[in-house]
């Protein structure tokens, strides 16, 4: 037998962690080395390298590969960044159209994270049998195709034409680790069931319903196997705060909107209604383009607020 293996967290409660073989398949459970904890915590989807222990039938993790890339949040008053996932290939944002409303504020702010994080976006929206033109669906079309960001429109109702779209979201998921973000009521853990044609439910949803009561619901996470991709489960990024980003980090996240930030008079313009030489201000909304500018706009500017009550020295 090797002294070492390479294999993926898959599942990890404080300093215990359940691997997957990458040779075998086979799940085994973990711990860490100190050296490792305090260097760099490691999280759901590492991918590491492991040994037998001495003293019982665990094995150790002993390296952690480096991350391809990081779902994390910074902790402001630390100055410390949490690390929650790593090396996930999709982020999966989930919104209805119905119960609970569509919010493209909302959505954006999720794409900021997506951004942040170097991770594809793709849009679901879920119960599009139950959409009476409540807001402007062919705007949304456009403006993430603007973004680059994949939007499908499904519903879990099998007699709607919408469920048949399930089946190309499942292809584009295959062989890829995606985390799944969205707020409560859309959907998520019934989408989760239908994609993996009912074989997999996700572990908040069971803890909602009162099962494995008493767990660590603040430190769990979790990848669960999906046909032939990973769903990352964990409470860690369900907060849509995004006061942990710095007011220089923000526009470079609204990547779509820094050639008219460019357009301004001044470097330092706010985009505001007093502000003067305001490109924006030369809008006149009467394009998609136009006003699909003016939403994010308004999206940066809301989330600016939010930054801007954290001052930077506290940073």
């Amino acid at each position: 037998m090797s002294d070492s293996f390479k294999a993926k967290i898959i599942r990890s409660s404080k300093r215990e962690f359940e691997c997957v073989l990458e040779s075998t398949h086979e799940t085994v459970v973990a711990v860490s080395l100190r050296e490792i904890i305090k260097k760099e915590h490691p999280v759901v989807g590492d991918n590491v390298l492991l040994r037998p222990q001495k003293s019982d039938d665990r094995f150790e993790i002993f390296e952690v590969i480096p991350r391809n890339n990081e779902i994390f949040r910074r902790i402001v008053r630390s100055n410390k960044k949490k690390v929650i996932a790593a090396n996930t290939d999709v982020l999966l944002i989930i919104a209805s159209v119905s119960k609970p409303d569509y919010k493209p504020f909302l959505i954006d702010r999720y794409i900021t994270r997506s951004v942040q994080w170097n991770i594809p976006a793709i849009v679901v929206m879920t119960k599009m049998d139950e959409f009476e033109d409540q807001f402007d669906l062919e705007l949304e079309r456009i403006k993430f195709d603007q973004l680059g960001v994949n939007l499908f429109e499904i519903s879990n109702e099998k007699d709607s034409p919408y469920y048949e779209n399930i089946k190309p979201l499942q292809e584009l998921l295959s062989n890829k680790t995606a985390i799944c973000l969205g707020q409560s009521g859309v959907g998520k853990s019934r989408l989760i069931t239908e994609l993996s044609e009912g074989e997999t439910t996700l572990l908040s949803s069971r803890l909602a319903k009162g099962i494995q009561k008493g767990a660590h619901t603040t430190t769990w996470a979790e990848m669960i196997p999906v046909k032939d991709f990973y769903i990352i489960d964990s409470p860690g990024v369900r907060t849509l705060a995004v006061s942990d980003i710095s007011q220089s980090e923000l526009p470079e996240l609204f990547p779509d909107l820094i050639p008219y930030f460019n357009q301004c008079q001044f470097k330092d313009c706010r985009h505001e209604d007093n502000s003067k030489g305001c490109f924006f201000h030369s809008l006149e909304l009467e394009t998609d383009e136009e006003i699909i500018i003016l939403q994010r706009l308004i999206s940066y500017i809301k989330m600016r607020e939010e930054c801007e009550k954290i001052p930077e020295w506290k940073r």
